[in-house]
């Protein structure tokens, strides 16, 4: 009989953002292969949210790929912390009673983020006797130890909690920095490498003079797509001109890199692409020569993930994550915040000075952060923490 495993995270998709969170979904859909599997995403709503919502009910419940979830919400979601800390266990109270009823008791609780998720599954597990693994995705780490408050939430978690798991060694050494004397696992988030594949019949490109540089990312200043618009000014200075740099996603620094494009001149060499679904990031993967990552801190990089699972290069910063993917064999990384360090790597593809296998590029990422390796990982650490239990 299958292990019943409840999700604890507040990310999540859902209609007002069909892309928060959807590597957590990507965990739940391949966790399910080997296991019963329930999410729970107490979810504080901003206005944003109450915009783009369908339903403001407080309780939502629904199936996606055989995995039934439930969402307990609340508004708004501007408080103090002690108060959303306060907010979240009821949310979180309320829908554990649900699915107590509805779904039976879980044999493991798996949170996302120290907080709010780890925090209450600890809870949930000290009052129901329950097994409690963690991972952690946030960087800097630092933004949960803002206050007494957090750090006292946190350090106590962190020692009630049966396994903790960092997405990165990066993120790793950040925690422990914090909480020296804990034992942290390494297990990266997966990549869906069955629907992030080379385009069949071969690479498609899009000219056949010019180099493709594909960037996907929120548009926010911690994902330094201004360095790369610089790095392309400076191509453009050294007379480099035969690349084009496309830009997928949408966010609140877009109308400031629009500007910047027009300040550069780069508006015939870049182009934004807006807010991407799935199989169109798939799409423009499968068309782009290179994928650039010029984030200033990543826990982990997806996106970095899915590129090389079409068999392309990356061009990403040292920002945590991505040296935890990438190799010598599969991309290039620079310094982060490094405009002329991003242009010199950029003119190393356009001169075809570095060149690299895509099937090694796809083989390197499967073998270490595909589905199957992901579900090996996870259910290793499962096993580790049920015969602890003896359940």
């Amino acid at each position: 009989m299958k292990k019943k495993v409840l999700i604890l995270t507040p990310f999540y998709p859902h209609d007002a953002s069909p892309v928060s969170g959807i590597f957590i979904q990507d965990q739940a859909q391949v966790l399910s292969v080997e296991y019963n599997v329930a999410v729970l995403v107490p979810h504080l709503l901003g206005l944003r949210d109450l915009i783009g919502r369908k339903s403001v009910s407080r309780s939502q419940s629904g199936w996606h790929d055989g995995i039934i979830h439930w969402e307990e919400m609340f508004a708004p979601a501007k408080l103090p912390y002690f108060l959303r800390a306060h907010v979240y266990r009821r949310l979180v109270q309320r829908g554990f009673a649900k699915i107590l009823s509805v779904w039976g008791k879980p044999d493991i609780l798996h949170a996302h983020v120290v907080f709010p998720g780890g925090y209450l599954a600890a809870e949930l597990g000290r009052l129901y006797g329950l097994p409690v693994v963690l991972t952690e995705h946030t960087g800097p780490f630092s933004v949960h130890l803002r206050f007494p408050f957090q750090r006292r939430a946190v350090r106590e978690t962190l020692h009630h909690v049966d396994k903790i798991l960092a997405v990165s060694p990066a993120l790793q050494q950040q925690i422990h920095a914090f909480e020296p004397n804990i034992a942290i696992d390494i297990v990266g988030n997966v990549v869906m490498t069955d629907f992030f594949q080379p385009k069949e019949g071969g690479h498609e490109k899009l000219q056949n003079s010019e180099k493709i540089f594909l960037s996907v990312a929120l548009m926010n200043k911690g994902k330094g797509i201004d360095y790369l618009l610089r790095g392309a000014r400076i191509l453009l200075n050294r007379g480099v001109s035969s690349f084009r740099v496309l830009i997928g996603g949408s966010g609140p620094d877009l109308p400031n890199l629009k500007k910047l494009r027009s300040k550069f001149e780069l508006n015939r060499h870049c182009h934004f692409l807006g807010m991407l679904t799935r199989p169109e990031v798939r799409n423009w993967m499968q068309k782009a020569d290179v994928f650039v990552l010029p984030s200033l801190a990543e826990t982990f990089g997806v996106a970095v993930g899915e590129a090389m699972a079409c068999g392309k290069p990356v061009l990403s910063t040292r920002c945590g994550g991505p040296e935890f993917i990438l190799t010598p064999e599969t991309g290039i990384l620079v310094p982060v915040a490094d405009p002329v360090a991003m242009a010199d790597a950029m003119e190393k593809f356009i001169s075809g000075r570095v060149v690299f296998d895509p099937q090694t590029i796809r083989e390197s990422v499967v073998a270490c952060f595909g589905e199957r390796a992901f579900l090996k990982n996870i259910s290793t650490v499962y096993d580790q923490v049920c015969r602890t239990w003896d359940l």
